[in-house]
């Protein structure tokens, strides 16, 4: 009982776990620059896996043995592409907006992966499919942002984790995160759809992306924490 509790729980951590940062929002309303990026990030990120989980859960619990076209309507993996779009979208906001450095490269990365994007689902994939593709690139362009983020702070001396710093949390969170999402995402389609065995394997490994959500949504509370005090 108490495991099967815990494990609705973890299921729900893309709800539960974006509540953390945007509840320190709510009580210190920190007013630094990058703030507004991510605020949104979580808002949007919010909204799409209550609809995410909502439509596993329905699908779960209600369409067991009935027509595949009317499983696939609740399918929720529509929602996991457009969520990676924004993820996208939201961060390179949030790195325009820490130096003139990333104003230039944030001006063509974004407008490239939309076009990726859209080549992708009108010609090779359909858009109510995960697309392994998609998430993982949009992995490794932020990857890319966190490393040229790191490589910039270690050059200019100043620590990678500091109360005077704010964002630096964030982007320790989100590097941890794509770092080893970029995997999970790289062979998510292999694994689902090569056997059942490795099906299963993939539904349980996507118990690690949920932690370091888990984990990444503490970076940014923290660094919401300290912003309230930084002038």
């Amino acid at each position: 009982m108490l495991l099967n509790i815990f494990r609705t729980f973890f299921d729900w951590s893309e709800v539960w776990a974006l509540l953390i940062p945007l509840a320190i929002l709510i009580i210190y309303k920190p007013k630094g620059s990058w703030i507004t990026a991510i605020k949104w990030y979580l808002i949007t990120a919010l909204i799409l896996g209550i609809i995410i989980d909502f439509y596993w859960y329905v699908n779960k619990e209600f369409w067991f043995g009935v027509t595949k076209e009317k499983k696939n309507y609740w399918d929720n993996n529509k929602f996991y592409n457009l969520q990676s779009i924004f993820r996208l979208l939201f961060f390179s906001w949030f790195f325009a907006v820490q130096s003139n450095y990333f104003k230039r490269i944030t001006r063509v990365v974004p407008i490239l992966f939309l076009s990726f994007a859209i080549i992708l689902f009108v010609f090779f994939k359909s858009f109510t499919i995960l697309s392994s593709h998609l998430m993982a690139t949009e992995a490794g362009l932020l990857l890319i942002y966190c490393l040229l983020y790191t490589y910039r702070v270690i050059t200019d001396d100043k620590p990678l984790f500091s109360t005077n710093h704010p964002p630096h949390w964030v982007v320790g969170g989100l590097t941890l995160y794509t770092a080893v999402n970029f995997f999970i995402f790289l062979f998510y389609n292999y694994l689902m759809y090569h056997s059942q065995r490795l099906k299963d394997y993939a539904v349980g490994v996507w118990d690690v992306h949920n932690a370091l959500l888990i984990i990444l949504c503490i970076s940014i509370a923290i660094a919401f924490y300290y912003e309230r005090t930084r002038k």
